[in-house]
């Protein structure tokens, strides 16, 4: 009966630490966007300087995000693999340089519907099946 109980604690141990993985391990880095996967594989985008469209999900539910020049603040809202963004939030109005991807980077991360984690990567599922952006933490 011992060894039971000790297993099953064991086991239940085991099953808290992988639910509590997902969520917190997006929560708190700075991810750095770096490609952009079209579903289509047609218009897929490598990002020339990632370091410039940053993303960090604060844990007061507000997302803090670099756009190339703008600075931008989004609440969001997490749940299990689900990730939305309500781009309401405040912006700088910096005028980008022509070649700059800050329009792109946050109309797509406008339409963010879900999050998985995997091998280091947080890659956001896009509204539609459109694609998936791709980022690394700068950690």
């Amino acid at each position: 009966m011992r060894v039971l109980t000790i297993s099953i604690l064991i086991l239940l141990a085991i099953g808290l630490a992988a639910c509590g993985s997902g969520e917190g391990e997006i929560v708190g880095p700075t991810w750095q966007w770096e490609v952009f996967q079209d579903t289509a594989g047609i218009n897929d985008l490598s990002v020339p300087n990632p370091e410039n469209y940053t993303l960090t999900l604060n844990e007061d539910g507000t997302a803090s995000i670099k756009a190339d020049c703008n600075q931008v603040i989004w609440s969001y809202e997490l749940d299990d693999s689900r990730l939305t963004f309500d781009t309401t939030g405040p912006s700088s109005l910096a005028m980008c340089p022509e070649d700059s991807l800050d329009q792109l980077f946050l109309e797509r991360l406008g339409h963010t519907v879900s999050y998985v984690l995997q091998d280091g990567k947080l890659f956001l599922n896009l509204f539609a099946d459109a694609g998936n952006m791709v980022f690394q933490s700068n950690k």
